[in-house]
């Protein structure tokens, strides 16, 4: 787990001795392989996670507020009178590491650890409203890509861009069977991530260069690797673009422009 990734937890009604206590028991939680929990007292609505003292009228009132935002957060019930309304969401006083800790492990995994997988994107989703050349295999509808990638997330992302960019798209989980299906259908771009369960990245962008049937296929690299070296070893394999992960919208869509165009001059 990435020290960078933090579920953000705000309080709602908390005395101030038990909102010193949860810092300190978040620190603890640093220091673990699992997600860090991290306290914010403003603004939140961009808290993943509000405890709350849900007997407490004021706290309940900003709760109503706070849960109206695009994306409300999980609420925590603390000291409830009726305990069993809030089973697997509630811990009473007062608050322990341990108590504390496997509530909120047990809502991360079963509510939010699908958000805080890898980002692929950052900057304006613009895509919806991109326009493209009336003339383009994208705007007809007849452009496919294949997204090789052993990730759901990333695969969800990808392919929700380019569904928005009106792209078929294909998903292969390994090297091996990108190559199968590259021999098998036509494909007008391959987004291809380096860290793949078996042939990595680079072998299967090499084994599809020396391929005089599909050579042409455009390869856009996905890679969290920024490093020169990446970049050269990138080159070296022949790949056609290196787009470092999270990926600006603009260079996304700068590249996947660049090879439609080309591909529709052909």
């Amino acid at each position: 787990m990435s020290a960078q990734k933090y579920c953000l937890v705000g309080t709602l009604g908390l005395l101030e001795h038990e909102i010193s206590l949860l810092q300190s028991i978040f620190k603890i939680s640093n220091n673990r392989d699992r997600i860090h929990f991290k306290l914010i007292q403003t603004n939140l609505a961009k808290a993943n996670i509000i405890i709350a003292v849900v007997d407490n009228e004021a706290a309940m009132n900003e709760w109503q507020i706070v849960s109206k935002s695009v994306h409300p957060p999980v609420l925590v019930a603390v000291s409830p009178k009726e305990l069993g309304k809030f089973p697997d969401h509630s811990f009473s006083r007062p608050f322990s590491p341990t108590k504390v800790l496997a509530v909120l492990d047990r809502i991360f995994e079963k509510e939010l650890a699908n958000l805080f997988d890898e980002k692929i994107f950052h900057g304006e989703e613009t895509a919806a409203y991109r326009v493209f050349n009336a003339s383009s295999k994208i705007s007809q509808g007849a452009a496919r890509a294949l997204v090789v990638d052993d990730s759901k997330t990333v695969q969800n992302q990808i392919l929700r861009e380019l569904t928005t960019c009106k792209l078929n798209a294909d998903i292969a989980e390994t090297g091996e069977q990108a190559l199968k299906m590259v021999d098998m259908k036509h494909y007008d771009i391959i987004f291809l991530d380096v860290v793949l369960p078996g042939m990595d990245g680079y072998q299967v962008c090499k084994n599809i260069k020396r391929n005089p049937a599909i050579k042409h296929i455009p390869v856009v690299m996905l890679t969290s690797k920024s490093s020169p070296f990446d970049k050269v070893r990138g080159s070296m394999a022949g790949c056609n673009a290196y787009l470092t992960k999270p990926v600006d919208y603009d260079k996304f869509h700068h590249v996947l422009d660049q090879f439609m165009v080309n591909a529709n001059s052909k």
